[in-house]
């Protein structure tokens, strides 16, 4: 027997509908839903209706998270007239006013139907306590092997413990008992561009884990936050979250924390949450390093009527460090990328375009020894290219990324990189994205440093 075990879908029916696929090709069928369905992307409303179509069509275990918590307090604070404690179209708590709003009375009378713990059990197999935090606390975090996960491990009458919450996947064991957690089906930390679920299966009196990565189309989910409203609603709560997407890095608590900080520091009229002012978050997130993210709404395929801008942007770079010429890239490579729907651009509300990436076929450059076997199948990514009074303000970075989520999605488990011999200063760039060089070579009469890293 099969068990699909989902939590944190967090709005994202992408990932969401990926790992069901999958679980239901692979044979699951039972699923275990630990909450947190809803905010911090922007498909609260699919993803309920996936929930309850998962639900007439399977057996389903379902109990709230802590999401869930919020949006049946937030009722309650509506029903008692409570305005302080409205949510605001801001950084505080925008993102959960645009969920608040998906949502129906059906949604919040589900929600509070739900319990945050529940006993699962097969004739013949051991039981598992299940929760989203904990078994008393839907937001308390049960690290894998932290101390507070061996007391509840010690006071649970079941050999098996199931929570979610962390965002951090894996298993654990004491005393004769063992903990697992399922990680974030929709903003899986230190993993961007994957979901990450867990498929249980019956042994002999056992259940045996597969802890899955999920593949799913990222792209999409960043445009929908753009093109939902919701980016606006939050916008720098919003770009810590396209951060955890793009970057796998978590600096909600962070923060959160430290514009509320900022804000008492500086603000002697003392407001209280929700009502921190965005300049405040705009500070914090230019301390934690988190980048201003609004120009990935601009980014998208290439069409052949952007082919003479492409061009005029590949010819501003002439005389650069990369080598290129009049000749290359030119007319011939830019159709050849197009064909093969493999250019990506960026551009300005203006339509100037800023930037440009390209999915490479070339054969000499697959050929190469130096790739590493064991992350095969990979792709090259070429042709980086950023106006020059655009350098310096990361969208490079973000290029990267949606490239690299492009490869995540055509099954592509490593990015190869050639960087002209040299060029120092993209050398340290992509070092800093996580590449690593794995050798040289020489190839149409120039020297490459080859770099690469896992998808």
């Amino acid at each position: 027997m099969k068990v699909g075990v989902i939590a944190d879908i967090h709005s994202n029916q992408t990932a969401f509908r990926a790992c069901v696929d999958y679980m239901v090709n692979a044979g699951c069928e039972e699923f275990l839903l630990l909450g947190d369905f809803i905010s911090d992307t922007a498909g609260a409303r699919q993803t309920m209706e996936l929930l309850y179509e998962l639900m007439e069509q399977f057996p389903c275990h379902v109990l709230r998270g802590n999401r869930e918590e919020y949006m049946i307090e937030q009722r309650k604070i509506r029903e008692k007239e409570e305005e302080e404690k409205f949510w605001l179209a801001n950084s505080a708590s925008g993102n959960l006013l645009y969920t608040y709003r998906q949502l129906t009375e059906r949604d919040l009378d589900f929600f509070e139907s739900l319990p945050i713990t529940f006993r699962y059990e097969k004739e013949g197999y051991p039981a598992f306590t299940c929760c989203h935090g904990s078994p008393v606390n839907t937001r308390e975090l049960l690290q894998l092997d932290s101390d507070r996960t061996k007391e509840v491990l010690e006071e649970i009458d079941t050999d098996y413990l199931l929570a979610a919450h962390t965002h951090f996947p894996g298993i654990s064991r004491y005393q004769g008992k063992t903990y697992m957690n399922t990680g974030s089906c929709g903003i899986a930390i230190g993993d961007p561009g994957y979901a990450h679920a867990i498929i249980l299966e019956s042994g002999q009196n056992e259940w045996k884990p597969e802890f899955l990565r999920i593949p799913y189309d990222s792209n999409q989910v960043i445009l929908d936050i753009f093109t939902s409203g919701l980016y606006d609603m939050a916008p720098w709560f919003l770009n810590n979250n396209l951060h955890i997407l793009l970057t796998g890095t978590d600096l909600t608590p962070e923060l959160v924390n430290l514009a509320a900080k900022l804000q008492e520091e500086n603000d002697m009229g003392a407001k209280r949450w929700p009502h921190i002012e965005e300049k405040y978050f705009a500070q914090a997130a230019d301390s934690l390093k988190i980048p201003d993210y609004t120009f990935l709404r601009y980014i998208r395929p290439a069409v052949k009527e952007d082919t003479g801008k492409i061009l005029e942007l590949y010819h501003s770079m002439i005389g650069g460090a990369a080598g290129w010429n009049e000749y290359y890239p030119g007319i011939d490579t830019i159709e050849s990328d197009l064909s093969r729907n493999a250019l990506f651009v960026m551009e300005n509300e203006d339509g100037e375009l800023l930037a440009s990436i390209s999915i490479d076929a070339d054969e000499a450059v697959d050929s190469l020894k130096c790739w590493n076997q064991t992350l095969l199948p990979g792709a090259e990514l070429a042709r980086l290219c950023i106006r020059k009074e655009y350098q310096n303000k990361k969208l490079a970075r973000m290029m990267m990324a949606y490239a690299m989520n492009v490869l995540r999605k055509q099954g592509k488990r490593s990015v190869h990189i050639l960087v002209h011999e040299g060029h120092e200063v993209a050398m340290r760039a992509y070092m800093h994205l996580g590449y690593e060089k794995v050798g040289e070579c020489s190839l149409y009469d120039m020297r490459f440093v080859c770099m690469e890293r896992a998808l």
